[in-house]
């Protein structure tokens, strides 16, 4: 780490419900592209492909990336509980820098 101060913190707790709900949406904007693109080659092979599949595949896959993403959640609380979370390094920051920060990104 370069010779900046920083100050060592600890996750020990994420929301389940927040957390995943927040992550399916990240996650279906890399998901859905490529459950259509597969819808897309299925149509191609077969010919036809009718709208409930299209519907229940997009639908089905939020519904299983919600649930496995709030399980993932509460399996880290657990282990968070028993043996520690995940450490990060953080910083304070002025406005200022914040802005000369976001301007060299």
């Amino acid at each position: 780490m370069p010779s900046t101060k920083y100050t060592k913190r600890e996750i020990v707790y994420v929301d389940p419900l927040h957390t995943a709900k927040t992550l399916v949406l990240v996650y279906l904007s890399f998901s859905v592209p490529v459950v259509l693109l597969a819808l897309f080659v299925a149509f191609v092979r077969d010919g036809e492909l009718p709208g409930f599949t299209v519907i229940s595949a997009l639908i089905l896959n939020a519904l299983v990336g919600f649930g496995l993403l709030w399980l993932a959640c509460k399996v880290y609380n657990w282990v968070a509980d028993r043996f520690g979370g995940i450490e990060v390094a953080v910083k304070e920051t002025t406005i200022n820098d914040t802005k000369t920060t976001t301007a060299q990104d």
